[in-house]
């Protein structure tokens, strides 16, 4: 499938406000393009325009999620989801990054502000992110240039190489090609095997159920985090089991209860299909390389971009 290549910078501080710059995270990061207006052109899966101004937009990186920073003034194994936040600045080639004390995802200093690098992206998301793979340096290609994505290409990624390192699990959306999902899952189950990474520590997953009494247990796992980021706002309303938490997600099919494909059954189902909780058991019953996530839907009325068809 073609991407649309995009050059620019990855930011991670503005000099003119540096309290209050970008939080960057071990799949998120924050993007200035050369040409905005190119990303006003690229396909809106969901109905939603990319959330772009003259900072930039935020690239949310195609098939992984890391361990949450923070969320909902939450976060997940600090360790786990610092390791692939550094590694991906890294990757990025930034140096020396440092963090405020008491704000621990800003950047308070660091060698670069901002440095070159480009982003192969297919369309924005239901957020208003651009959905991507992100890559250190320049592109010789033109800016807007369309390029075939293969999985060479995609283990050049700053994608590629946190998935493969073990250091992020993987979390496929319908809008990665089926070429690069089955490279992509073939890169995560090997990881798996080396027990790179997060992996030795992974809990809530075809292994095992964990143990979740409250908000603390679950920030001190090591979980598949949108298992992570449903559990959050489900305690918030008060649970104190998971004997609930099945007709939860059923309660709102587009917020909660993703609507996902079943690859070893070749089934439709939805995130309810993939989650086992009970008492204080929680647990994803298949490995995140099973399903294919379908993006959120539109609302009422949006106008959804299309993707370009595809060529080689």
């Amino acid at each position: 499938m073609t991407y649309t290549l995009l050059r620019g910078n990855f930011v991670i501080r503005y000099a003119d406000l540096p309290r209050q710059g970008p939080e960057p995270d071990g799949d998120t990061v924050k993007f200035l393009p050369d040409s905005p207006a190119l990303v006003e052109t690229l396909p809106r899966r969901s109905g939603h325009p990319p959330k772009i101004n003259r900072r930039g937009v935020s690239v949310r990186l195609e098939a992984i999620d890391a361990l949450e920073t923070h969320f909902e003034e939450t976060h997940q194994q600090l360790a786990g989801a610092d390791a692939a936040r550094d590694e991906l600045l890294r990757l990025l080639g930034f140096t020396n990054v440092r963090y405020w004390e008491d704000l621990p995802n800003k950047v308070k200093s660091a060698d670069q502000d901002s440095i070159r690098g480009h982003v192969l992206t297919n369309g924005v998301d239901a957020n208003g992110r651009l959905i991507g793979f992100a890559y250190a340096g320049d592109h010789p290609g033109a800016d807007g240039a369309s390029v075939f994505l293969d999985p060479a290409l995609v283990d050049a990624s700053a994608n590629g190489t946190l998935l493969a390192g073990g250091l992020v699990y993987p979390a496929f959306y319908a809008t990665l090609p089926a070429q690069l999902r089955t490279h992509l899952a073939e890169v995560s189950q090997a990881a798996r095997r080396k027990a790179a990474g997060i992996w030795p520590g992974s809990a809530a997953d075809p292994n095992g159920a964990a143990t979740v009494t409250g908000l603390a247990d679950a920030e001190g796992l090591v979980m598949w985090p949108k298992l992570f980021r449903r559990i959050v706002p489900y305690l918030a309303a008060g649970f104190t089991d998971f004997d609930g938490f099945d007709a939860w997600l059923r309660a709102d099919p587009v917020n909660r209860d993703d609507e996902v494909f079943l690859l070893t059954k070749l089934e439709h189902g939805n995130l309810h299909d993939v989650i086992k909780g009970a008492g204080q058991q929680i647990q994803l019953t298949v490995w995140p390389e099973e399903f294919i996530i379908a993006p959120d839907p539109a609302p009422p009325g949006a106008v959804v971009k299309p993707p370009a068809a595809a060529s080689r």
